[in-house]
């Protein structure tokens, strides 16, 4: 695989091949780890799986089955890599799939207990998997919507600036917004990054979660995010 390289996690406990264009964030590992709505009988979907990161994290933390779903080449010869690297067949199945398109798919209507999604967070073109080209924000919001159980969640990680776009996304699609979490890089730096957590067919009163601060002033990690690490798996 050209421009792919494979990285041991959480003290060789977890492989990822991915590609130098699009790597695992600590972001993305502090998302799965404040996930709301998880329990490990559900099935839990992973829209724009890419190399399998969320899907992959998702089922070794909280035991449940996962539905990777995806529809690019390269990233789907990953998803299925990674999945057979950490031996997680039994846990992990993959739809090759393009979520634009639930409607005229195999899947039905509120199919999943979950769904999570870390769209690409910019409009402006650029990097393919951190730039929206030919799936929105709003698709990927619309087939969650489509495929999740009424009164169940979604929990969706963000660009901040995006926020009030998402909550309305998620109105249109009738998901109320339960709660926002904030991850901020420093103290004293504006917080960039969100998660949102909804739930199909509710109302609920939105509540504005603790902030998670990722790194000291010095650059180090702050002692939370190191609780997070060390006890992640």
């Amino acid at each position: 695989m050209a421009e792919c390289k494979e990285f041991e996690f959480f003290r060789g406990k977890v492989r990822f091949k991915q590609p130098r264009s699009h790597r695992l964030s600590i972001v993305e590992i502090l998302f799965v780890a404040n996930l709301k709505g998880v329990k490990k009988n559900y099935r839990v979907l992973d829209l724009g799986a890419g190399f399998g990161a969320l899907s992959i994290l998702i089922a070794l933390r909280y035991g449940c089955c996962v539905y990777a779903l995806e529809r690019d080449p390269l990233m789907l010869e990953l998803l299925k890599y990674n999945i057979e690297a950490n031996r997680l067949e039994e846990k992990i199945h993959i739809l090759d799939l393009d979520l634009k398109h639930m409607k005229n798919s195999s899947l039905k209507p509120q199919s999943f207990d979950l769904v999570v999604a870390n769209p690409p967070f910019y409009l402006s073109k650029g990097n393919i998997y951190r730039h929206e080209l030919d799936t929105s924000l709003e698709d990927f919001i619309k087939a969650g919507s489509y495929l999740l159980k009424d009164g169940k969640g979604f929990n969706l990680l963000m660009a901040s600036n995006r926020l009030i776009e998402s909550i309305n996304y998620m109105l249109r699609y009738n998901l109320g917004v339960e709660s926002i979490k904030i991850f901020y890089p420093r103290i004293d730096k504006a917080g960039k990054i969100v998660r949102l957590y909804a739930l199909k067919n509710l109302r609920p009163v939105i509540t504005i979660e603790k902030p998670l601060i990722i790194n000291e002033i010095n650059g180090e990690y702050t002692q939370e995010v190191k609780v997070i690490l060390n006890s992640f798996l």
